[in-house]
């Protein structure tokens, strides 16, 4: 019986390897205790990356995010050098208050564009670091964390040549 656990894990494990992108780049990080005004979420890749991609990020919230959309700050680096920074903001619910992101339950997955048909003219080290920025209207400083945000991701996706 554990020869054939094993052969069903290798058998599952080849086909989930077959079927991941090659022409994406995806990282996830959880936010536990809630994301921390200070402390921005940091990407890291090491890789060359040499097309053209759209970068998003993949918000992951359930009903105790108290806002109907999130501000962020997002920095491109390279070692100490800063390259770009944009401070966005994405809707994250409709005006009834309902969530815009995909899932089955009370987690929603949203998926916002940051950048279209980027190509680095830099070498790697890419360093993404994003920084929530919501404030509660008549504050001048967020709270020191925002809870209801579980996770965000960084994904870059290569431009097919169609």
């Amino acid at each position: 019986m554990n020869t054939m656990k094993w052969i069903i894990s290798i058998l599952t494990f080849c086909f989930l390897l077959s079927c991941v992108d090659r022409n994406t780049v995806r990282i996830d990080k959880e936010i536990l205790n809630g994301w921390n005004l200070e402390e921005p979420i940091k990407f890291e890749i090491t890789d060359t990356i040499d097309f053209s991609s759209n970068i998003f990020f993949y918000v992951r919230n359930n009903n105790d995010y108290p806002f109907s959309n999130i501000f962020l700050i997002a920095s491109l680096k390279s070692n100490k050098k800063v390259y770009e920074t944009d401070t966005l903001e994405y809707v994250m619910a409709n005006n009834k208050g309902e969530w815009l992101g995909k899932g089955f339950s009370s987690i929603k997955e949203s998926k916002l564009s940051w950048k279209r048909n980027w190509k680095p003219f830099f070498s790697p080290p890419y360093i993404f670091e994003i920084k929530q920025a919501n404030r509660k209207i008549g504050q001048i400083k967020g709270d020191k964390n925002l809870f209801g945000i579980l996770s965000l991701g960084l994904s870059i996706e290569k431009i097919s040549n169609e």
